[in-house]
């Protein structure tokens, strides 16, 4: 009505007109009343904002919205257009015939206040006040802050000139490998290897010096085509028959239906591993002989640049085979360590990882990358044993380790999860199958996801969870938080149910959520908390745009969340010092490290050297908390299709 009523406004009509005349306002006498002391005698045009603001006001009416936010819009967006207004009438003193315009387009309101202002400091002085308070009131409309502005230029300064220095330094830097065009045998000057760290801390870096020429053979290296003519003629030494060659593990998959189908059914049923696409059968990508031949190579390669050994031991794994190697006596394995590169090229392989040396044996693990890898799918680890058999609520099926056997591992004892990785390693790949397995763990009374996706792209799917296993804060425009301001909002009500359930298990005399809620099973005097994870699918987005909001909430969440049942698991593909920070890294123990670009990316985010040396679509390494070598592993597939169809069930 008093949007109608302003619309039809006419400057002529006043409330004082008589009786029995015909009215230009669509809305009669009524209409004219309100046009007339709305627009002509307060604030002109500017007040088609009180109509649109009750428009807005009876949306979040009719849909039970939280107000808090709607009152502060209000206050401001009715401050801004009373000094739009204010400042109309001050230009408007100064066109020819401008007061009448004035009075006719801002209201009688704005004329008088702007006379005023004008009065007290002049022109000039009028215009600088009153487009000063308009840009604080603005300011404070947008929720804008130079504080944060400037410091996001330094960061964005700061981020600039460390790269550029970066690039300076390597364009500084001389190129200590030099190509070599190879053919059949090929023979080398002795010369010294190039030298890596090693991949543990407890194996220092050892400088070797090249022996005189007189002292070593020159040694010869082969291809391995011609390395297999030599084994066929039986002209190498190695005793194939003391090679021990593990079989493939293959596990027998369980039906995950069955095992849920114990559970006493509730209005929320658990997604069935039909919905999951079932995996061909597994056939051995690589045969015996092919391992055989393989660690004749290896023996001969690590021989040609003086390092004695034999191969022990070789486990074939679904996408790599390791095999053992013991050193001859005064073979240091730091010599072996700086060999990776010269194996791949003898090897042909993309990559070579080197264990020097497996923790708990005497001899040193070589990795080479099976010819036909093999595509670990979810529905193989959701079927397996140690999944199904597990009693962690919050228990992941991450997917196999290298020698075939299914790994599982259980959020509440990590209890946060940091992963890194570059593009297309398989990061967002294992955050879809960690929700995916908490999904097919825990109820929605059992467990809530808060979901912080910046890049708007990978968790949006999840959207479907709404009203069952995800939740958001009160007023928040969105359910998948892809905002930084509703980020920071998010993590700062984590924080405070974090104390507000501390205060809650302290009313009980409980220590943990373990214990909370066992108790509220056995006794029914209250009800059990639900877990909630959040989880952060790019942190180095947020860290850009508001480091500081950010970092304090999660470090506060990650030191001491872990006993009222809140989880975090952050990911990003910039595991650097300025994303992740040393206060971040010191609470997250427990991290997953896809491939990096660079030996730098590994140390930040495992403290040690081994994530450039993977191979990308899901091949990782797992760091357990106190543990000091990194568990190779395989991830899991879950495909889109699959993660619709689980929501949809």
């Amino acid at each position: 009505m008093i949007l109608v009523s302003l619309i039809s406004h006419d400057a002529t009509e006043e409330p004082t007109i008589g009786p029995h005349i015909q009215l230009n306002n669509w809305m009669g006498y009524v209409g004219v009343f309100i046009s007339y002391y709305l627009m002509k005698v307060f604030i002109g045009w500017s007040a088609l904002t009180f109509p649109l603001l009750g428009i807005g006001w009876g949306v979040y009416t009719l849909l039970d919205r939280d107000f808090k936010p709607l009152i502060r819009f209000t206050a401001y967006t009715i401050s801004v257009f009373i000094l739009l207004s204010i400042f109309a009438a001050l230009i408007l003193f100064h066109v020819e015939d401008g007061v009448a315009l004035a009075f006719q387009f801002t209201g009688s309101f704005s004329v008088q206040i702007g006379r005023l202002v004008e009065d007290f400091f002049g022109v000039w002085g009028a215009f600088l006040t009153t487009v000063g308070l308009l840009i604080v009131t603005v300011q404070g409309w947008l929720g804008f802050s130079w504080k944060k502005f400037f410091e996001d230029i330094r960061h964005h300064v700061e981020m600039w000139l460390a790269a550029w220095k970066r690039s300076g330094e390597s364009r500084k830097k001389p190129d200590s490998k030099k190509s070599v065009k190879v053919t059949v045998p090929i023979s080398f000057e002795e010369s010294e290897p190039v030298q890596e760290p090693p991949l543990t801390d407890a194996v220092p870096s050892v400088t070797l010096e090249a022996e005189p020429q007189k002292h070593a053979p020159q040694p010869e290296i082969a291809t391995a085509e011609a390395e297999g003519d030599e084994i066929e003629n039986g002209t190498r030494s190695l005793d194939l028959d003391e090679i021990a060659i593990e079989e493939a593990v293959v596990e027998e998959e369980i039906d995950y239906d069955k095992t849920t189908a114990k559970v006493p059914r509730r209005e929320y049923k658990l997604p069935s591993a039909d919905l999951l696409d079932t995996p061909p059968e597994i056939e051995q990508s690589i045969s015996r002989d092919e391992l055989l031949r393989n660690a004749e190579i290896l023996v001969q390669t690590l021989d040609s640049f003086g390092v004695q050994g034999k191969v022990t031991h070789i486990a074939p794994g679904p996408v790599i085979t390791r095999y053992e190697i013991e050193p001859g006596p005064g073979v240091r394995v730091a010599k072996i360590a700086s060999l990776s590169d010269d194996i791949a090229r003898v090897m042909k392989a993309r990559r070579v990882r080197i264990i020097a040396p497996i923790p708990g044996k005497n001899s040193v693990g070589v990795e080479l990358p099976n010819p036909k890898p093999e595509i670990v799918y979810l529905k193989s680890v959701i079927n397996s044993e140690k999944f199904t058999e597990s009693e962690g609520l919050l228990t992941i099926a991450l997917g196999k380790t290298t020698s075939g056997e299914m790994f599982v591992a259980d959020l509440a004892k990590m209890p946060h999860l940091m992963i890194a990785g570059a593009t297309g390693s398989g990061k967002s790949v294992c955050i879809n199958v960690i929700i995916t397995s908490l999904l097919y763990r825990a109820r929605p009374n059992q467990l809530k996801f808060i979901l912080i996706d910046p890049k708007k792209l990978e968790l949006s799917i999840y959207r479907q969870l709404v009203g069952y296993h995800l939740i958001t804060g009160e007023g928040m425009d969105e359910h998948v938080l892809t905002k930084p301001k509703n980020a920071v909002q998010a993590l700062r009500a984590a924080e405070l149910e974090m104390e507000k359930r501390y205060e809650i298990l302290s009313e009980v005399t409980v220590r943990n959520i373990e214990q909370y809620n066992e108790r509220a099973i056995s006794t029914g005097a209250f009800e059990p908390l639900p877990y909630i994870v959040v989880v952060i699918d790019e942190l180095a987005d947020l860290m850009i745009t508001a480091a500081k909001e950010v970092e304090e909430p999660i470090t506060r969440l990650a030191q001491m969340a872990r006993a009222v049942g809140i989880h975090l698991i952050i990911a990003t593909q910039r595991p650097s010092v300025d994303v992740i920070t040393g206060v971040i890294k010191a609470n997250f123990p427990t991290r997953i490290a896809f491939q990096v670009a660079q030996k730098n990316d590994s140390r930040t985010i495992l403290d040690q050297n081994g994530a450039e040396k993977l191979l990308g679509r899901g091949d990782m390494l797992f760091q357990y908390a106190g543990s000091a070598v990194p568990t190779r592993l395989h991830c899991a597939l879950v495909t889109l299709e699959e993660i619709e169809s689980i929501l949809d069930h």
